[in-house]
């Protein structure tokens, strides 16, 4: 038995238990505290100065993983309005670091200037992960709406392009708040099933995986340093500072979301995934999502 929780207004995965998620005081404190540092330190004026001349953001240390990465005066932007419940939250405005991730950073522009009809609006944020330090925006289901399947996003209706790029020990990590970066890989491996289909008079057995494997569109706005993130995710951008910005960053990281309940139900939980069970794979999906309607509504270039 799978156990997730969630309310009246989203309905929980099949197989799955839930309830509202209570929003208990140290989360919320923590919530704060985390929101209070973030945009105190993204709109420190001598931050911004001592770090213009950088195009991507320094390597991780004592004073500066915890900072948002100050913005270059000519680099490519975009930018991405935020909705909550059909109310307008604020807009991202973000650079791309085209020299760290080109492929990558131009895949995100002509995803927020809906190029060839495919983009990033309407796309909603499936994931608040505060404790986690970033927040995660499903992207689009597809790439391609023309009549020959071809993708005009850089890198196309494949990841090959952006997995290279990952591959590249000089590439920026997660290790500060402020940055922008697309889910590349898979965290783990999906449970495979198998199944008999009959097929020309025969039985033939069948291996299919649960789930769906990244398209490159999906992307992570981090809150402050999250290397969990290096091991899926291709920095492909950085937050400029704004009022904009501030507004949609704290809207978004306290919204209300499903959590799994605690205590005797999460250890079933755990041995249903260990196990394989779908039910288990659909239920995790639905953990942390935001209880209200939070979506990007349009984007597209800073001019």
């Amino acid at each position: 038995m799978v156990v997730v929780s969630s309310s009246a207004t989203a309905p929980p995965a099949r197989g799955a238990c839930s309830e509202e998620d209570p929003a208990p005081a140290a989360t919320t404190r923590r919530s704060a505290l985390l929101l209070g540092a973030w945009v105190t330190t993204l709109l420190a004026p001598a931050v911004a100065r001592a770090e213009e001349v950088e195009s991507v953001p320094a390597p991780a240390d004592a004073s500066t993983s915890g900072r948002p990465a100050a913005p270059s005066s000519n680099a490519q932007r975009i930018y991405l309005d935020v909705r909550i419940d059909g109310e307008p939250a604020g807009r991202l405005e973000i650079e791309l670091l085209s020299s760290a991730a080109p492929v990558g950073s131009q895949r995100f522009a002509d995803l927020a200037e809906e190029k060839g009809g495919v983009g990033y609006r309407l796309a909603k944020w499936d994931g608040i992960f505060v404790e986690k330090n970033y927040l995660r925006n499903a992207g689009a289901k597809s790439l391609s709406y023309s009549a020959d399947g071809v993708s005009q996003v850089a890198g196309g209706d494949s990841t090959l392009a952006l997995e290279r790029e990952m591959d590249n020990p000089a590439r920026p990590l997660h290790d500060r708040a402020g940055l922008v970066s697309l889910v590349v890989r898979e965290a783990e491996a999906r449970p495979t099933k198998e199944r008999l289909v009959a097929m020309g008079g025969k039985l033939v057995t069948v291996t299919s995986q649960a789930g769906e494997a990244p398209n490159g569109s999906a992307f992570c706005v981090t809150l402050g340093p999250a290397p969990d993130l290096d091991k899926t995710n291709l920095v492909v951008g950085r937050l400029v500072p704004g009022p904009g910005t501030d507004a949609a960053i704290a809207a978004l990281a306290s919204l209300p979301v499903n959590r799994p309940r605690e205590g005797i139900q999460k250890p079933f939980f755990e041995a249903g995934k260990a196990l394989n069970d779908s039910r288990a794979i659909v239920a995790e999906k639905g953990f942390y999502r935001p209880l209200r309607r939070a979506i990007i509504s349009g984007g597209g270039p800073v001019v």
